[in-house]
């Protein structure tokens, strides 16, 4: 998920009015985890010192610098992860995402110029050297529920398990990741919190309906031009559509949408105008 959001975002940037640093890192923190679940994780990956390395997109300028899964985040540009708190309180989805969205914070903030993070690995402190590239925004998650849905807050991408498990290629993955992340792009989230849009199977007509079929369009354009910059295939990507039955999915996913052939019809219409002539 996360080279693909990577590949996305980076490919995209010329469209994007807002851009932030981007290194290729999926990060873990201790209060992502159970309270059972903690001690295993100092023991064995040491996250009560700093956030853990789980993925790095190759290629990326984290992977240039020799950064690898496994390792521990415990300063970025010479300041001091926050530590984390709360060890001993439940887990809390509210307080694990404050302290993800604080660590991405502390990268965002180095820029795009060179800059220095200490790391954690085999009890040994060293440090490197990471030179990050501009990107449009893209965090994302991938949420555990059966529930095939996916959605974008006006920061975040989540995307749930129940759905990747119906996805059969990469094209397919992108697709949904970049019509979310078209979402954040456009700044849909606030414009429909500042009309007042409502959601939700009994809004799908009158003003509310209409807005929202807007923005749904506007994120599928979008999000298939970002997969076309990307080297990405729309049409192959949107015909998940074709496979998934409404009833299955969450209402955030499709509520509103146009009809899955309308969908796919927009996305060949679309790959055939960037087909060099």
């Amino acid at each position: 998920m996360e080279q693909i959001a990577f590949r996305l975002a980076v490919a995209g940037r010329m469209r994007c009015t807002t851009l932030k640093p981007n290194i290729g890192l999926v990060l873990q923190h201790l209060s992502q985890f159970e309270q059972v679940d903690r001690p295993g994780m100092i023991a064995k990956q040491s996250l009560d010192r700093g956030a853990g390395v789980i993925v790095v997109v190759p290629d990326s300028p984290a992977a240039a610098a020799g950064i690898r899964p496994g390792d521990v985040l415990l300063a970025i540009d010479g300041h001091a992860l926050p530590p984390e708190t709360a060890l001993s309180a439940a887990f809390d989805a509210a307080r694990a995402h404050a302290r993800a969205d604080a660590i991405r914070d502390l990268l965002a903030d180095a820029g795009t110029q060179s800059f220095t993070i200490s790391l954690l690995r085999d009890d040994m402190v060293s440090a490197v050297k990471v030179t990050p590239v501009s990107a449009c925004p893209s965090d994302g998650h991938l949420a555990r529920s059966n529930q095939q849905n996916a959605y974008a807050d006006g920061r975040h991408v989540f995307l749930t398990t129940g759905l990747l498990s119906r996805l059969q290629n990469d094209d397919e993955l992108a697709f949904i990741i970049a019509h979310e992340m078209a979402h954040n792009i456009l700044h849909h989230a606030t414009i429909m919190r500042v009309a007042d849009v409502k959601h939700g199977l009994g809004h799908t007509l009158g003003r509310s309906g209409r807005i929202v079929r807007e923005t749904e369009r506007e994120a599928d354009a979008l999000g298939g031009d970002l997969m076309i910059d990307a080297g990405f295939d729309p049409v192959r990507g949107a015909a998940i559509l074709k496979r998934l039955d409404r009833a299955d999915l969450g209402i955030d996913l499709f509520a509103a949408h146009d009809s899955a052939g309308k969908r796919i019809a927009a996305m060949r219409v679309l790959e055939n105008s960037r087909i060099p002539r």
